[in-house]
């Protein structure tokens, strides 16, 4: 008997857990409106953004340029070649250079010779120079650096390498570097016109 009625309840049991069910009722929810603060906040983002101008490329009529401390070493390894016999080595060309390429692209340049940067709204470039001074004849002087545009949030929007290189002569009476930096000069130059 007990054994009847203990199959009896194992099936009853099973029966229940295989039998089919039906899926919950789906019921429609209204969607949240968004609260008057959360209207306000989007609306002051969105008037903020129209009333100031994207800034977008390199379309600014400013440029503020920082040197980096690979710069001031490598303009500090040049004043040694400068006003040597038989050296063209000038530190403040490189800088008249670097002025009077960008002043083809941008209206206003400052060149700072700190690491402090003043937010004028313009770009910023951070100047990464190396250079070398060839000193015995057909060893080369070059001159390389990487111009790295932000915008005024600090934002990379353009990078540009630039060379030069040039051999010294037999008879090593000029050690060519004048010519090295005319070079890379051009070469910034071009990549400059071509930037966006």
């Amino acid at each position: 008997m007990n054994f009847r009625l203990t199959t009896t309840l194992l099936a009853f049991v099973f029966l229940i857990a295989t039998e089919h069910r039906l899926p919950a009722p789906i019921r429609e929810e209204e969607t949240p409106q968004p609260s008057a603060v959360t209207k306000r906040k989007a609306e002051t983002k969105s008037t903020t953004a129209k009333s100031a101008p994207a800034e977008t490329g390199m379309s600014s009529r400013s440029v503020q340029v920082i040197l980096t401390d690979n710069t001031r070493a490598a303009i500090l390894y040049l004043k040694d070649y400068e006003g040597k016999a038989f050296s063209d080595v000038r530190t403040g060309e490189i800088l008249e250079q670097l002025r009077q390429a960008l002043s083809t692209r941008f209206s206003h340049v400052l060149i700072s010779e700190s690491n402090s940067t003043s937010r004028s709204g313009g770009l910023t470039m951070l100047f990464d120079l190396q250079a070398h001074v060839g000193s015995i004849s057909f060893t080369a002087s070059t001159v390389s650096f990487v111009a790295t545009f932000k915008n005024s949030a600090g934002r990379t929007i353009q990078t540009i390498s630039a060379s030069g290189k040039s051999t010294v002569p037999y008879p090593a009476f000029s050690n060519e570097f004048s010519k090295a930096v005319q070079r890379a000069f051009t070469d910034f130059s071009q990549k400059l016109a071509a930037a966006r």
